[in-house]
C-alpha cells in the first residue's frame, strides 16, 4: 500500500490521544491522515468518523476524496462504500462521514451518540468554532478494546481558534522550519505533526 512519508510517521506510533496535523497548502495532510485511516480498517474493531463543520453532502466532498485514497493504494475491491460510510469487508472495521452543521441542522447530539467510534478526524479545523459541541463530540470517543484518537487537521495560522490557544498557545514549542520560526505544542498529550509542501515530498 506504498510507503510512508516519515513525518507522519507519528500518526503511526504515538499513543497519545489528541493527534494536532497542519500545514499550508499541498504539505498532505487530509492525504496522508486518509492514507493512515485506511490502513488502520484492515484491523478489526475500529469505528472512524470523519467530519468537517459544515458539510452539505458527504458524497459530494468526503466521500469522492476517499475513494481517490482507496485507489492509490490499490485496495477499492475491499470496501464496500454508501453515502454515508464505508466498510471495510475484510474486517468489519467502519468509517462514517458526517458534518457537525447540516442541512437537516445541528448533528452534535447525533454524533455524540454513536457506538464504537475509536477515531474522530476533524478536517477543515479552523472552521470548526463551537468548543462545546467539540467537547462533547470528543467525550463520546471513550472504547476499551482500541485505542481512541482525535486527530484535527487544520491551517496553523488561525491563531484565534480555541485548539490554537488550547494546545499551542498554552503548551508552545518554537521550531525552525525553512528559517522561519513555527509554533508548535508541547502539550503532553498532543502529537503535533506540522509540514509544509518541502518537507512532506
Amino acid at each position: 500500500m506504498g510507503t510512508i512519508s516519515k513525518v507522519y510517521k507519528p500518526l503511526y506510533t504515538t499513543k497519545k490521544r489528541y493527534i494536532l496535523v497542519t500545514g499550508g497548502r499541498a504539505s498532505l495532510k487530509s492525504t496522508s491522515v486518509h492514507d493512515f485511516l485506511v490502513r488502520l480498517t484492515f484491523e478489526k474493531g475500529h469505528g472512524i468518523l470523519i467530519t468537517r463543520y459544515t458539510m452539505t453532502s458527504a458524497e459530494k466532498s468526503i466521500i469522492p476524496e476517499f475513494k481517490q485514497t482507496l485507489e492509490r493504494l490499490g485496495v477499492s475491491e475491499h470496501f464496500t462504500i454508501t453515502k454515508q460510510n464505508a466498510v471495510n469487508n475484510i474486517t468489519g472495521s467502519f468509517i462514517l462521514f458526517s458534518g457537525v452543521k447540516t442541512s437537516s441542522g445541528d448533528q452534535t447530539a447525533n454524533l455524540k451518540s454513536l457506538v464504537g467510534i475509536t477515531t474522530l478526524v476533524v478536517e477543515e479545523g479552523e472552521d470548526f468554532t463551537d468548543e462545546r459541541a467539540f467537547d462533547r463530540i470528543d467525550q463520546s470517543v471513550r472504547t476499551k478494546t482500541k485505542q481512541n484518537r482525535i486527530i484535527w487537521i487544520m491551517n496553523p495560522t488561525y491563531r484565534e481558534h480555541f485548539i490554537y490557544k488550547r494546545w499551542i498557545e498554552a503548551y508552545p514549542n518554537k521550531i525552525t522550519v525553512e528559517g522561519e520560526q513555527i509554533s508548535t505544542s508541547n502539550h503532553p498529550q498532543v502529537e503535533h505533526i506540522h509540514t509544509t509542501y518541502h518537507i512532506a515530498n
